[in-house]
């Protein structure tokens, strides 16, 4: 894939529900990229807000897709179906990508096996919780021990729509954000392809601002990586709530964890991010017994 010239066409696929405050935002950020996409696919899932009107301004600027409320899984395969583009592109509706953000992951595409790339995603707004997502690269891809990128961030990527296509698209079983990216590219995989992360491929996100908040976005998390472990046994939890149990009386895990993270960014921030580690923990786990119930 070649960043410039007769590039193959790129779609940009941006899935929306209850994003008035921020789309527009989001589109902005797409419609100047240096690396111009050849078409804007933006899929409303329901909302319920002023989104439409939100949209409304960039008419004939981009493909807007409705369906009801069925989830971000199914709204990236909604738009996926109707990409014309050879590689589809996903970035989210509280995103703000760089100028750059399309050409650099272009850059990813260097050898055949590649099927797709994607970049690091950094708070948008000022806040101690959004430091804290970032310094533990909560959002972006992380390698496996053989240094392997095993999955990829939506917020932040960019597949070839073959390999989507092939590998059978999003499993709309997930209703919330987590755990349908792994499914997906674990599927890729198993293919035979691989993925690449490239730095510089830099998206600004509105990171969740209160404890509340973040902590409601990883017990999600949890309910999407209880389907995960019914789909993919390795990432079974055993005796959840038993671990459950365990972390909310190991306190200690608090104080371990702050000098590595005062050498830093000071003692403050350390003894916040420390507790954040440890609440995260107990939300991820609360979330899986609760996909658990729900699925029973």
């Amino acid at each position: 894939m070649t960043a410039a010239g007769n590039h193959p066409r790129i779609s940009v696929v941006v899935p929306v529900y209850n994003g008035a405050k921020t789309v527009a935002q989001t589109l902005e950020c797409l419609l100047r990229q240096r690396l111009k996409p050849d078409e804007i696919i933006v899929v409303d899932d329901g909302s319920t807000d002023d989104t439409r009107e939100a949209l409304s301004k960039f008419d004939g600027q981009i493909l807007l897709l409705t369906q009801p409320n069925s989830g971000p899984a199914s709204a990236r395969n909604r738009g996926v179906k109707a990409a014309k583009g050879s590689f589809v592109a996903f970035t989210d509706s509280d995103c703000l990508p760089d100028v750059d953000w399309l050409f650099n992951l272009s850059r990813g595409f260097d050898d055949d096996r590649v099927a797709g790339v994607g970049g690091v995603v950094r708070s948008a707004i000022r806040g101690l919780t959004g430091e804290y997502v970032d310094a533990v690269r909560l959002l972006d891809p992380q390698p496996d021990e053989d240094g392997a990128i095993p999955y990829l961030i939506t917020a932040n990527a960019c597949f070839h729509r073959e390999a989507l296509i092939e590998a059978g698209l999003f499993n709309e079983r997930f209703r919330k954000p987590g755990g349908e990216e792994p499914d997906l590219c674990f599927r890729i995989r198993r293919l035979g392809y691989e993925f690449r992360f490239v730095e510089q491929a830099l998206v600004h996100h509105h990171h969740r601002q209160t404890v509340k908040s973040f902590l409601r976005t990883i017990a999600n998390y949890g309910e999407g990586l209880y389907v995960l472990g019914r789909l993919w046994p390795d990432y079974r939890i055993e005796n959840p709530l038993r671990g459950l149990i365990r972390k909310s009386i190991a306190l200690r895990s608090i104080i371990q964890r702050i000098p590595t993270y005062a050498a830093k960014y000071g003692l403050s921030r350390a003894v916040y991010f420390s507790l954040l580690d440890y609440l995260r923990q107990i939300a991820l786990l609360s979330g899986y017994l609760r996909g658990r119930s729900r699925e029973a």
